[in-house]
């Protein structure tokens, strides 16, 4: 993150798309975070996983529709076609919100693991904004979408104390200070830092969030299961090495419903 002012700084976010569909939804999340006050440069990334190459070689697929959980039969040709079109796809939406902002973007399309290149990523950006996987699905029965909601949910789990200002000072610019749209999950282990993280809170949010919840240790899937419960539209979580490990982010993946956002570094925490 690098300083191009008195007042104003370079801040690094990357959005990772892939074959689950490059989502508007999920870009609009991060107009907060594109602010006046900042320089961002905005990368989008497509990944190719390793794993689609195979998949295109079997007779067909079945892909999970993740807003009605339907499950359709995809033939091969048809799924190299659904890949070439989302990566069009993705590429047009990063480039129309980069337009909408004013800001500098780039776009990337990249084969290999998914998890490896999240890690990568996540190294060298200040935030780092992905979806769970939502690619294939065994046979399902078909349900009605969830009602549409006016006021999007974010929780934002400190899970790693060392980078709770940085976490809370980004969910803050996502949430555009709305204090009603945060839900708050706190994994402090001792009184002191319970007592250090309120000050924080203090310091971040101009008022109390929705709702602040302790939840006893930092393990990776109570923070899954209370952000599923709460049917958040976003998780965001402090991109600590523990977790950046391959099977902390494959959990992420694999068992998460909604977004990620991870927060390496944020301007005004202090953080180099």
């Amino acid at each position: 993150m690098l300083a191009t002012s008195a007042n104003r700084v370079l801040r690094r976010v990357a959005v990772v798309l892939g074959i689950s569909r490059a989502d508007r939804a999920l870009l609009n999340i991060l107009q907060p975070l594109l602010d006046k006050e900042t320089e961002t440069n905005l990368q989008g990334v497509f990944i190719e996983d390793n794993e689609l190459q195979q998949v295109a070689n079997l007779p067909f697929v079945k892909e999970l529709c993740r807003l009605t959980l339907s499950v359709r039969e995809i033939h091969s040709t048809q799924f190299e076609r659904t890949v070439a079109v989302r990566t069009r796809s993705a590429r047009r939406a990063i480039t129309s919100l980069a337009l909408s902002t004013g800001l500098p973007h780039s776009f990337q399309t990249v084969k290999g693991s998914t998890v490896n290149l999240l890690r990568e990523t996540a190294h060298s950006a200040d935030i780092t904004i992905f979806e769970p996987l939502r690619i294939f699905a065994a046979p399902a029965i078909a349900l009605p979408a969830p009602a549409p909601r006016s006021l999007q949910r974010i929780v934002v789990a400190v899970n790693d104390f060392s980078m709770g200002a940085e976490t809370l000072a980004a969910a803050n610019f996502l949430a555009g200070g709305k204090m009603r749209r945060l839900h708050l999950l706190l994994t402090a282990t001792t009184s002191a830092e319970l007592d250090a993280l309120n000050r924080m809170i203090e310091e971040h949010f101009p008022d109390d969030p929705a709702r602040i919840q302790l939840i006893p240790g930092a393990e990776i899937q109570k923070l899954i299961a209370t952000a599923n419960s709460e049917r958040a539209d976003m998780l965001v979580l402090g991109a600590s090495e523990d977790l950046l490990k391959p099977e902390s982010l494959q959990t992420l993946l694999k068992q998460l419903r909604c977004p990620i956002c991870l927060v390496r570094r944020w301007p005004g925490t202090g953080a180099g």
